[in-house]
């Protein structure tokens, strides 16, 4: 689904449901009429799971996903394990297979506005600028890392009483384009940092025989050592020097069963020039020396 959140979003309704385990509202028969609304429909799980079906897919919902169903979308609760989510139907302009193009959304910092003055100031003027956002119908909490705020979005709507005045009511209007707002970009800085970590690999996959350290690597790319620490762990689930070992080691397999250097030649060749660290690598890694795994391969491809 994609937004124009240029324009106005409307809340039409804004609640907490907790619901038992069981099928919803009795809905066993799989051919049963699916439902739909005439407004954008937002579910975000904070306890338990559940099935949905949208259109012909049936989705498994857990907590801390969110799941967005456009209007007019025919879709079906299913099975639940017992569960508790927030609710938000919203109307918003919705650009039919539309994608953003052509955005500039640099952003010109000028210090020192008055001769007198400190600041900054963030220049739109004349520029050509856009808040069109792409959303899916489902993610999940594990590739969602702004779980905490998105929570505490919703427990900040949770105290309007929309029948105090009706600004309270514009209130939950901008929290709800809040809640868009977030949930798109940490889906553009999931796919951003997949993108570096992609480079990052292809790096490392072309120079591991050389002396390749984290610290050079961060360097390379100009990025902090904790920042590309943590693309790996949330990616690969592993570290980078764990990565980079199991490219070496894996190089290892290959020159012990299909050359004839020797063991010292072959450590230096992928980047051990330490052959007593190699051999206690590889040993952690297979359960056998580098000489064992020769002799054990000796007659065998790799």
């Amino acid at each position: 689904m994609v937004l124009d959140l240029d324009k106005p979003v409307n809340v039409k309704m804004f609640g907490k449901v907790t619901q038992p385990k069981g099928f919803w509202h009795d809905q066993k028969d799989q051919n049963q009429k699916l439902q739909s609304i005439s407004s954008n429909l937002l579910l975000y799980v904070t306890r338990g799971a559940f099935n949905i079906r949208i259109g012909d897919n049936i989705y498994s919902v857990s907590e801390g996903d969110v799941v967005i169903i456009p209007s007019k979308t025919k879709y079906q609760p299913r099975e639940s394990d017992g569960c508790s989510y927030y609710f938000v139907h919203f109307s918003a302009t919705t650009l039919e297979n539309t994608l953003p193009s052509n955005i500039d959304q640099s952003l010109l910092r000028f210090q020192g506005i008055a001769d007198n003055q400190n600041g900054y100031a963030y220049n739109y003027y004349g520029k050509a600028y856009s808040s069109i956002i792409s959303l899916p119908i489902h993610f999940k909490q594990n590739s969602f890392k702004s779980y905490y705020p998105l929570q505490n979005v919703f427990e900040r709507a949770t105290k309007l009483n929309i029948w105090r005045n009706h600004y309270e009511k514009l209130l939950l209007d901008n929290i709800t384009r809040e809640l868009l707002i977030l949930i798109s970009t940490e889906l553009t800085t999931q796919q951003t940092s997949n993108n570096t970590l992609q480079k990052i690999l292809h790096y490392i996959n072309n120079h591991y025989t050389e002396p390749l350290t984290l610290t050079s690597i961060a360097e390379t790319f100009g990025f902090s050592t904790s920042y590309i620490t943590k693309l790996f762990r949330n990616f690969l689930g592993k570290g980078t020097v764990d990565y980079i070992n199991d490219l070496r080691l894996t190089a290892a397999c290959e020159y012990l069963i299909s050359s004839n250097h020797t063991i010292g030649e072959i450590s230096n060749k992928i980047g051990f020039p330490n052959q007593y660290y190699f051999d206690r690598l590889f040993k952690r890694k297979y359960g056998v020396t580098p000489k064992e795994f020769r002799k054990s391969n000796n007659n065998r491809n790799f």
